[in-house]
């Protein structure tokens, strides 16, 4: 279990909150930000993940999670550190399923900074995978043809490549199935970018799938046995949305801290107040709980324990819930100045897309009941004794 930050791993923190900081102001309206992308590829994000034989300096996801969580903690608007945790699920896809011919076509690209994207969600069916209507019909000659639809994707129409989600053709809930594929395929289109509450430069938006052929080389695993790693590869992510919710609020907090001290009412300052407080130390509190579950959330899927699924959603919620409820307490303390166009209200509205990002709270909760139902049936049957926690360097 990561306990604290080892000198070499605050320094990576260090050096990222640098980059958030100095790139605190505003991104380009309503576009994905390239430059500061470019400014992440260049200071070496994603060597930390990629292994020596593609280019990268070796797998350490405790490292990129020190530079992750450096960047949140200083940076304004989440929509950047959202595009790098679904890049950072590409990178887990390769590392874990990838072929190698794959990893060769794939891995160096993100070094270089092309963009993936990730297509799970239907139009009809939202988050339930298994009712996906995006179908893999087999063709001739060991091929297959696609055929569907997906939306509410991140990097929609600007993305090089794109992981799909489907299944086999005349399976009812089974049969799921991952493709990864170059996103000029001949069949493959984008449509229109999203118009959002928030977060404009975090780009989304549909990808239709029209026949769209493909041969074994497109698939990520076993054809049909899907489902469980695409689990495996989403889970980074939902820790990582958890993690990065709670530090967004960094400057927030130090800014609501310093105008809690200056702002009077009945002639003493607002910080003085009670209830005043408690929304800045509910804040703290949701942040310190967003960084631990986190931790605890990788540590177990990094060791493959078999509880780490639901740690990773209960990270989810726990950042999801701090972010929305802190956004709406610091526009509350503000009053009307924060009801106005500005930094308070523009943060609440990139905050609200914590409510949906990485799954909603209703998907997350299911899979926690599903696990824990799962694991006490294995309790019952065999029971285990506890493993002794260790505590990394």
């Amino acid at each position: 279990m990561q306990m604290h930050w080892n000198e070499a791993r605050a320094a990576i923190r260090a050096e990222y909150a640098r980059i958030g900081q100095s790139e605190a102001g505003e991104p380009p309206p309503g576009a994905f930000d390239r430059r500061r992308w470019d400014r992440l590829v260049q200071a070496g994000l994603w060597r930390m993940v990629v292994p020596p034989d593609h280019g990268g300096a070796g797998v350490d996801w405790w490292n990129f999670t020190a530079a992750l969580e450096g960047l949140a903690s200083t940076i304004r608007h989440p929509g950047l550190v959202l595009s790098v945790i679904g890049q950072a699920g590409m990178v887990r896809a390769l590392e874990l399923y990838g072929t190698e011919a794959q990893r060769r076509r794939y891995l160096r690209r993100i070094l270089a900074g092309e963009l993936s994207a990730t297509a799970i969600a239907d139009p009809d069916t939202g988050t339930d995978v298994r009712a996906t209507s995006s179908t893999l019909a087999p063709g001739p000659n060991e091929t297959f043809v696609l055929n569907g639809a997906k939306h509410n994707i991140a990097h929609a129409g600007i993305a090089t490549m794109v992981l799909i989600v489907c299944k086999l053709a005349g399976e009812r809930r089974e049969g799921i199935s991952l493709v990864l594929v170059d996103t000029d395929r001949p069949g493959l289109r984008a449509g229109p970018p999203d118009h959002k509450l928030g977060n404009a430069d975090l780009p989304t938006g549909r990808l239709e799938f029209d026949a769209m052929a493909l041969d074994y080389g497109d698939l990520l695993g076993e054809p049909g046995r899907g489902l469980g790693n695409l689990v495996n590869i989403v889970s980074l992510g939902r820790l990582y949305y958890g993690l990065v919710g709670g530090w967004l609020l960094e400057p927030a907090l130090a800014e609501a801290l310093d105008y809690a001290q200056r702002r009077q009412t009945f002639g003493v300052p607002i910080l003085d107040h009670q209830y005043v407080q408690k929304k800045l130390t509910d804040i703290r509190i949701g942040i310190e709980t967003s960084r631990w579950t986190a931790y605890g959330a990788l540590h177990q899927l990094l060791g493959g324990a078999p509880e780490a699924a639901m740690s990773c959603s209960i990270a989810k919620i726990a950042g999801a819930d701090t972010v929305i409820a802190a956004a709406v307490d610091l526009l509350r303390l503000h009053g009307s100045d924060g009801y106005h166009e500005g930094r308070v209200s523009g943060f609440l509205r990139d905050a609200m897309a914590f409510a949906s990002v990485g799954g909603t709270d209703e998907m997350h909760r299911r899979n926690i009941m599903g696990q824990m139902l799962r694991l006490h049936r294995r309790a019952q049957v065999a029971p285990v004794a506890a493993q002794p926690m260790r505590v990394a360097g």
